[in-house]
């Protein structure tokens, strides 16, 4: 504290005054507070302090504690929390920096130190209030007023009333006989077009086996020949993927056709409902296909 550093010297301070409770270690702690600036805090160590030393009749020490205490009054700043009749319902709480306030302090200038405090005001079903306040180091006055606390307001929901329900036309099916027809048709078309795909490449592949063999000897192959051979063999697994197919999109295709067929013919027999499922799926060198239904 002589060297001048008064927040570590206070920190020790306190320490010390908990661990071995003293009237001299008491009042150098309110010195320290004072030197601080804690002009509150100091006023009420001074106050106690002064207790102490007449306890213990030590005369110097209560008159010098004494004489701080009334040297201290005049600078201190005060806060004043009020709570009106109307504002007190049951189980009111009120708080200032999260330390109750006792009903004696409720409408009284209490000495407070300088700095920004936060008070607090709650009651069982009520909105809690709360508010900041900024008070100056020294010789600074400020009131706050607590207001009565709202009730929450509860929203009531309507009954809900079920309306009448609308009736909507009928979705038709995604897959109906007609477009089953045309579905087959298509995918018969398309198993076509790779077929021929498939004929072309394989033609190919044999032209270019051809033209491999007269470049390819016992020991091996110039690079004419092998370039022509891995295309014969390219070309080839081609054609296989191209002609399988082919042949899955026809043989799904008649089916899909005739299944329309059937189902067109199941319709104007009875007024039943049939689900048909038509499902494909691809990879590279596969083709799969699946129809799930009533027959």
């Amino acid at each position: 504290m002589a060297e001048g550093r008064i927040p570590e010297a206070c920190l020790k301070l306190e320490e010390s005054q908990r661990i071995d409770p003293g009237g001299g270690t008491l009042l150098n702690l309110a010195l320290c507070h004072e030197k601080e600036g804690r002009l509150a805090r100091a006023w009420s160590e001074f106050k106690e302090a002064e207790l102490v030393a007449r306890g213990d009749s030590r005369r110097a020490a209560e008159v010098e504690a004494a004489n701080h205490v009334h040297a201290l009054e005049p600078r201190l700043s005060r806060l004043t929390i009020v709570v009106p009749a109307a504002t007190q319902v049951e189980g009111l709480v009120i708080e200032r920096d999260g330390r109750e306030v006792g009903r004696g302090a409720w409408s009284t200038a209490v000495p407070i130190d300088g700095g920004e405090h936060v008070v607090r005001a709650t009651a069982l079903g009520r909105e809690p209030f709360v508010t900041t306040v900024v008070i100056a180091p020294e010789s600074d006055a400020r009131t706050v007023e607590i207001p009565v606390l709202a009730t929450p307001i509860v929203v009531v929901a309507s009954p809900r009333v079920s309306s009448p329900q609308i009736a909507t036309a009928p979705v038709e099916p995604l897959l109906t006989p007609a477009r089953l027809h045309h579905a087959g048709i298509g995918a018969a078309g398309v198993g076509v077009v790779l077929l021929g795909a498939a004929g072309y490449a394989l033609a190919t592949a044999v032209s270019a086996k051809n033209a491999a063999n007269g470049h390819c000897f016992t020991d091996g192959c110039d690079d004419f020949g092998v370039q022509k051979h891995n295309d014969a063999a390219f070309r080839g697994n081609l054609a296989t993927v191209l002609g399988i197919s082919g042949a899955v999109l026809i043989g799904a295709g008649t089916t899909l056709f005739f299944l329309g067929r059937r189902a067109s013919a199941s319709q104007r027999q009875a007024q039943t409902q049939r689900t048909t499922r038509f499902m494909v799926a691809g990879a590279p060198g596969a083709f799969f296909g699946g129809i799930e239904g009533g027959f």
